[in-house]
């Protein structure tokens, strides 16, 4: 266990059992105080598990959790510096905003005088203030999950826990409340931990993001790390809007590795990869990167190109995506801002050259 005091928190071999099925395998991270952290992965992968294991809400079979170096890993949930934001509203129907956010206030015997206050500051932290009288139903939803949050703000835990805080909001509110939450989480200046299985809120909060599934950790690194230059295939399959393509090791050279695909060899970026001739891997390019090229722009080394078949033209407003078939049957994708120039040659069935940058390959050893 780390004793340095700029840790939150800390789970060490972290597991959770029910029956015969394992929820969580063993994680252990750590994460620092003031950080937004994101669980980021699909759904029954074990982000909710791992976060209610940190809440206290349930009972690890193995492992331990430290909160801000203490050992927690039985206490139950009053008795941790942890708050927790729920994906329903869960407000008291009967009660107006500020009866809602004093609450917990309420329960601890907390000075009238001093509640008022509290709730008052709290409301204008979260954009309510003037809505203390307002009664939950006459709230949108975004209102109601801003009310929410100031109910758990205001008990002045230090970490605190959100479990699909905006799964029930619109496509336009969840972007908007993402800032909102990203701004509030820097004013009170202390750890959110956020699960989510939306990969475009994670990146817009998260200063640090953990890919969860199957019960397992896959990996973690900044919202940049994660996106750019994912180290897991999982991780590169799931974020962005990526390629993969298998192959077979046919050499290495400095830090590029040579992948033979069958109907063409590649040079693949591969810094401090232990892929040895002969091992199966994978390399993914994202669809940003790719582009449909002339066979001539490959010949100086900066740039790889494989044949392929063009299929259909997709606009998609902003931008707009081209879909090609490799020799082995594997579709892959070129996304273009729309307002770039067409080739307005492309056709259905046409055999096209696809090529990308080489540095811009990430190679995948599992």
């Amino acid at each position: 266990m780390s004793n340095r005091s700029d840790i939150a928190v800390e789970v060490v071999d972290l597991g959770k059992k029910y029956g015969a099925v394992n929820a969580l395998n063993a994680v252990s991270f750590s994460i620092e105080s003031g950080q937004y952290y994101a669980l980021l992965g699909p759904s029954g992968g074990g982000k909710t598990t791992l976060l209610r294991l940190i809440g206290g809400f349930i009972q690890p079979t193995a492992g331990q959790v430290f909160l801000h170096g203490q050992d927690v890993s039985h206490l139950p949930p009053n008795k941790r510096p942890t708050s927790m934001v729920f994906q329903s509203y869960a407000l008291f129907p009967h009660m107006n905003v500020a009866r809602n956010v004093a609450y917990g206030l309420k329960l601890r015997k907390v000075p009238r005088n001093e509640i008022n206050d509290k709730v008052d500051w709290m409301l204008s932290m979260v954009g309510l203030e003037g809505y203390n009288a307002r009664m939950p139903h006459e709230l949108s939803g975004g209102q109601q999950q801003r009310v929410q949050l100031a109910r758990s703000l205001v008990l002045d835990a230090d970490i605190l826990l959100l479990d699909e805080p905006l799964a029930a909001l619109d496509a336009k509110l969840r972007k908007d409340m993402c800032l909102e939450l990203k701004r509030i989480q820097e004013k009170v200046g202390i750890t959110f931990i956020h699960v989510t299985h939306n990969q475009e809120e994670a990146l817009t909060v998260a200063d640090r993001i953990a890919i969860i599934a199957d019960g397992d950790l896959i990996e973690q690194g900044s919202a940049r790390d994660i996106y750019e230059t994912p180290q897991k295939r999982f991780t590169a399959e799931f974020i962005g809007d990526n390629n993969l393509v298998d192959g077979i090791v046919a050499g290495a050279s400095g830090e590029r590795v040579t992948v033979d695909l069958d109907y063409a060899k590649v040079e693949v970026a591969a810094p401090g990869a232990t892929a040895a001739a002969g091992d199966a891997v994978s390399f993914s390019v994202r669809s940003e990167l790719l582009r449909v090229i002339d066979p001539a722009q490959a010949d100086n080394g900066a740039w790889q190109a494989v044949p392929a078949t063009y299929l259909e033209t997709i606009y998609l407003g902003l931008t707009t995506s081209h879909l090609m078939r490799l020799p082995d049957g594997r579709e892959i994708v070129a996304r273009v801002m729309s307002d770039e120039p067409a080739d307005t040659s492309l056709e259905a069935g046409q055999p096209v050259t696809v090529g990308w940058q080489t540095d811009r390959a990430r190679l995948h050893v599992s």
